[in-house]
Order: C-alpha cells, then structure tokens, then sequence
C-alpha cells in the first residue's frame, strides 16, 4: 500500500505540488484577513456608526428644523379640525359609516364645551351606543379611527348579553374638537 502511494506522489508530483503551493496560499491570505483586516473593519464600522449617530443629532437639535416641523404639524391638526358648522355633517358621516358597516346605531347624546385656553376650540363629548355582530362592531371602530377629522375615543364598553346570538352592543365615548368660526 505504501508503493502505491509513493508510486501516486511521482507520477503525480507537479499537481501536488501545485495544490500545496495553493494551500499554504489560502492559509497566508485566510490570515491576513481573519488578523489584519477583521480589526479595520470593525474599526471603519464602529467610526461609520458614530458619524451616523452625529449627523442624526445634529439635524434633530437644530431650532430652526424644530420650530418649522412644529409650524408644519400644528397647521395640519388645524386642517384636521372641522369648524363649528360642520357638526351635523361629521354626525351623518359617523351615521352612514354605521350604516356601511351593518350596525344599528342607538341612543346618541352629545355635550358641547369650550375649551379653558382656547375659546375658538370646541369640544363636544359624544356617547353612542351600536349593535351588530361582533365584526361589524370592530370594522364600525376601525372606520372610526381611521376617520379624517380630529375625534378622540375616549372608552368602550362591549357587552353581549345572549349566549346563543351574536349580538354585541358596544358604547362608545368619544371627543369631537371643532372650531369656533369667527
């Protein structure tokens, strides 16, 4: 068995030592890389994340870029608040989009008050109460959430007094924030 290996080695000698020469090769560069390089690129990466984190700070500290984000959103809460007059329309569009959603709409009450540091901001406290499956009563809530105008969900309260039906009844507390038009 050993003839035949050494017979191999002689026959074959050039490739093998080819593949030795790529082999210390791989080694040396598998080197270099794992001890050299490994240490500079985590150095570069380390250096790269604290410029980062810099330029970051520095554009959110500026008082100029906050005063004009702070224009920005307070303009668009403004558009956001309907005025006064509005109140019945966003009413029928909490009705239609009970209507679309399958539920039954019972006992609405609402209380309008002026709010203490801004006499033009009204805010009327909103209660109903709707029923319908309990899928339509969470799509009812969805739609409500997603609704355009500045109305707050206050509370919930979710009951279903039939074991055998599905029928839940939800009561629902909310703010509506309108404006005083001058």
């Amino acid at each position: 068995m050993n003839q035949v290996i050494q017979e191999i080695v002689r026959q074959r000698q050039r490739i093998l030592v080819v593949v030795l020469v790529l082999l210390v090769l791989n080694i040396a560069v598998l080197v270099f890389l794992k001890g050299y390089l490994a240490s500079a690129i985590s150095d570069t990466q380390t250096s790269w994340g604290d410029l980062r984190r810099r330029v970051a700070v520095a554009g959110q500290n500026d008082a100029a870029t906050i005063y004009r984000r702070g224009k920005a959103d307070l303009e668009q809460l403004r558009t956001r608040i309907p005025p006064k007059n509005q109140f019945p329309r966003l009413l029928g569009g909490i009705f239609d989009t009970a209507s679309s959603d399958s539920v039954s709409v019972g006992a609405v009450n609402y209380r309008p008050s002026v709010i203490k540091d801004n006499p033009a901001l009204l805010s009327y406290g909103l209660s109903l109460s709707v029923s319908g499956s309990y899928a339509a009563v969470k799509n009812f809530l969805a739609d409500m959430q997603k609704n355009g105008e500045l109305i707050v969900i206050d509370g919930l309260t979710m009951a279903n007094n039939d074991p055998y039906e599905e029928n839940v009844v939800m009561d629902l507390h909310m703010t509506v924030y309108l404006q005083e038009v001058p």
